[in-house]
């Protein structure tokens, strides 16, 4: 196996940056090396989101284009099923890259020959439903755009690109295939992330009208939000343009899951900026779309919500209990 595999799981992409030293100490160096991870949250349902990727293009203001690699052992392009990259894992890909010192533009992730519309090959990139169904993913012409960082020398940088899947994987052509938009994954700076977890009270789950196991969900904002606001649900503002404008979008967003362990209902937000965000609970979140705002009750029951704030290097518990 490729070194770059032996290398221990971390949970979202992961930039770790080095100076690349001189023997004279008053000269600054011109270039870092850089190593880049991928990791996921997890979706709604689904067995597999299975990804080729061949390369990684990083751009830089009035310069030339950086194009690295993915490759296995045999030089080919890596298949990375992203579900296997959860709740604080992640899959170094590239390892202490070079690259000169500077501000880039934008990290454009280079796919590998994923089909392109619901008739495509699926032997590159799929999804494989619940019922073992496998259907075509679809990358916007093999390329996912994300933001920029920045490569300096000060000391080891890190950073994560963290695929949400439930905001950038998108049922299409009527449920024959699937896409995969970059709106959902964001490159952030590992050396000032936190955690959140904790448990929901299973009593909140069947709560009012909803139906115990279906449509229960975490939604996080960033904080503070004005008293007017309405928290929303998931939504893509380039899709959905009719959004009210009162409607926060939420930062991010979990499924409760059964830990089967612990029996306990339980949740996770990895690689969180430092910062207060809002906790609110839904258990009414099951037609939540990726795409449109469904105005989902959030929260239900309404006194189901909290402000915490994340720390670096820490994880925040904060448990959802039923009022009594």
């Amino acid at each position: 196996m490729n070194n770059i595999f032996k290398l221990s799981l971390i949970a979202s992409l992961t930039l770790g940056l080095t100076a690349c030293g001189s023997d004279d100490s008053d000269t600054q160096p011109t270039t870092a090396l850089v190593s880049f991870s991928i990791a996921d949250a997890p979706v709604d349902s689904a067995q597999e989101v299975n990804v080729s990727y061949a390369s990684l293009t990083l751009k830089r203001t009035d310069q030339g284009d950086i194009e690295l690699p993915i490759e296995d052992e045999n030089g080919d392009p890596i298949s990375i099923n992203l579900l296997d990259y959860q709740n604080g894992d992640s899959l170094l890909v590239l390892s202490d890259a070079e690259l000169p010192i500077g501000e880039y533009s934008e990290l454009i992730i280079n796919t590998y020959e994923c089909p392109q519309n619901q008739n495509g090959d699926t032997q590159h990139c799929n999804v494989v439903e619940e019922s073992n169904a496998v259907l075509p993913l679809k990358t916007p012409s093999n390329k996912l755009r994300l933001g920029g960082f920045t490569v300096t020398t000060e000391g080891t940088q890190a950073y994560t690109i963290d695929f949400n899947l439930r905001k950038s994987l998108v049922s299409t052509a009527g449920g024959a295939s699937y896409n995969l938009k970059p709106h959902g994954v964001t490159i952030i700076d590992n050396t000032t992330v936190g955690n959140v977890s904790g448990t929901v009270d299973p009593n909140l789950l069947s709560a009012g009208e909803c139906v115990a196991d279906t449509g229960n969900v975490v939604y996080l904002y960033t904080s503070p939000i004005a008293e007017e606001s309405v928290l929303g649900d998931e939504f893509d503002p380039e899709i959905d343009t009719e959004v009210p404008a009162n409607v926060v979008q939420p930062y991010a967003s979990k499924m409760v899951q059964l830990d089967s362990e612990t029996g306990e209902y339980s949740y996770s937000f990895a690689h969180l900026p430092a910062a207060d965000y809002l906790l609110a609970f839904s258990c009414s979140a099951i037609d939540d779309d990726p795409e449109i705002y469904d105005a989902v009750m959030i929260a239900d029951p309404s006194e189901q919500q909290a402000t915490i704030s994340v720390v670096s290097g820490e994880t925040t518990e904060y448990n959802f209990v039923e009022n009594i």
